[in-house]
């Protein structure tokens, strides 16, 4: 008995400064495995953040390649049908590629009563359909009817509709979690602009008219969203894993 409380003894000195205070090297150790835990979580929002810019970039580039398609007019989809079409296939995997990491960091990172399991699992739902919008392409106008092209105008309202309720979903938790906070506001508005969008969108297709900017605007306001999103993540994982709410 008498060895178990010299040892335990000497534990608490070797783990306390002067005055019981802890001691520099187990501040440091602590420092140092705190840093370790949320490297993880570092890695998935850097990845996040990467494909999502990936997105905007070739999508940017895009309008350069293909001026034949009007923005104004014609879905970003119809460059995927053309000799640049394996970059849109890129943009939509790179976005899928951020979507899911974006989704696992979150869940790794927020507090189980932060989290929103329903708005999380409808943002991979949005990630898988980027791929399914990747693998069968749009049918271009005037074309005849494709079964690919018929599984790409289902898959696009529908994955866009999971996409702006998971926004919102997710951004109204950011409130409870004290490290979420800061970007609460801006996320939450960001979520909430989209569903104006989205009908704005709708109406644009069903009259034929600036269906392209109504889509074009609503990928600048999600990719926003995803890389402020991403970005918080990230400042998390580097600052402080330890102090989740």
């Amino acid at each position: 008995m008498s060895h178990q409380k010299a040892a335990g003894v000497e534990g608490f000195l070797v783990g306390s400064g002067r005055d019981g205070e802890p001691s520099t090297a187990s501040t440091d150790t602590r420092k140092k495995r705190d840093r370790q835990a949320g490297k993880p979580v570092e890695v998935l929002a850097t990845v996040a953040i990467v494909g999502t810019a990936v997105f905007v970039v070739l999508i940017a580039a895009l309008h350069f390649l293909s001026p034949d398609i009007s923005p104004i007019e014609r879905p970003t989809s119809e460059y995927a049908v053309g000799p640049f079409g394996y970059l849109m296939t890129a943009a939509w995997v790179a976005l899928s590629l951020s979507t899911w990491t974006l989704v696992v960091g979150l869940r790794r990172d927020l507090s189980r009563p932060v989290q929103s399991r329903l708005g999380l699992g409808l943002l991979g739902v949005w990630g898988i359909g980027l791929l399914v919008a990747a693998t069968f392409p749009i049918d271009l106008d005037g074309a005849p009817p494709t079964m690919a092209g018929t599984i790409h105008a289902i898959n696009g309202p529908l994955i866009f509709l999971s996409l702006i309720v998971g926004m919102n979903l997710v951004s109204r938790r950011f409130k409870q979690d004290v490290r979420w906070r800061p970007i609460h506001r801006f996320a939450s508005v960001l979520a909430l602009i989209m569903i104006p969008e989205f009908i704005a969108g709708g109406l644009a297709a069903a009259t034929a008219t600036g269906a392209g900017i109504a889509q074009r605007i609503q990928i600048v306001t999600f990719t926003t969203w995803f890389l402020l999103v991403a970005l918080r993540l990230r400042s998390n994982a580097i600052e402080s894993p330890a102090t989740k709410a």
